[in-house]
């Protein structure tokens, strides 16, 4: 009967080239994130005293590129009575829909309500990049018998941004590409 005897530092010898492997495939993946992460806008108002008030909420928005800008509706209250006969509304004039939502890619869009474009000066802010710098890798760590990494995105309404009609899917795709590529190296 033969015996073989391992050496005791053999296991850790090990789990140090595996995370190595990890980290090249989580650096990886945040590479072709970076890449393929669309850009940032903002939307932008003059802020002044004629800055209607769904827009004056959005100013300062910073979302990304693919996915739209969220205004609160809003709808003309006539001076005089509510509608149900009980209180006064003095002021009349527009009042917000609060948890309704118009949304527009940029000011002035067309599928946003005429009284949400009309006289509009908002601006929409581009921002290169912007959504590629909050992309991040942490460095592998074992635990137990397993070894991860993560590939994390920092920004507003991200996950949304991946998930979106106009060019979704993006941060799934940076997964398939570097997985593929890894994939080939092991061959």
């Amino acid at each position: 009967m033969a015996r073989v005897r391992l050496n005791g530092g053999l296991s850790r010898q090990i789990a140090a080239l595996v995370a190595r492997r990890v980290d090249q495939v989580a650096d990886d993946l945040a590479e072709n994130a970076r890449a393929a992460a669309p850009d940032g806008k903002v939307w932008q108002t003059d802020a002044d005293e004629q800055v209607r008030p769904s827009h004056a909420k959005a100013h300062g928005q910073l979302i990304p590129d693919n996915v739209d800008f969220r205004l609160h509706a809003m709808v003309y209250v006539r001076k005089g009575r509510d509608q149900d006969g009980q209180g006064v509304n003095a002021a009349g004039g527009w009042k917000e829909v609060e948890g309704v939502w118009d949304v527009a890619e940029r000011p002035r869009d067309a599928r946003l309500p005429y009284h949400q474009t009309v006289n509009c000066r908002c601006r929409r802010i581009e921002l290169p990049g912007a959504v590629a710098a909050g992309v991040s890798s942490s460095p592998a760590r074992p635990s137990g018998r397993a070894i991860t990494a993560s590939v994390s995105v920092a920004f507003p309404r991200v996950a949304e941004s991946e998930y979106a009609d106009q060019g979704g899917g993006w941060l799934a795709a940076a997964a398939r590409q570097a997985a593929a590529k890894h994939r080939a190296r092991r061959r």
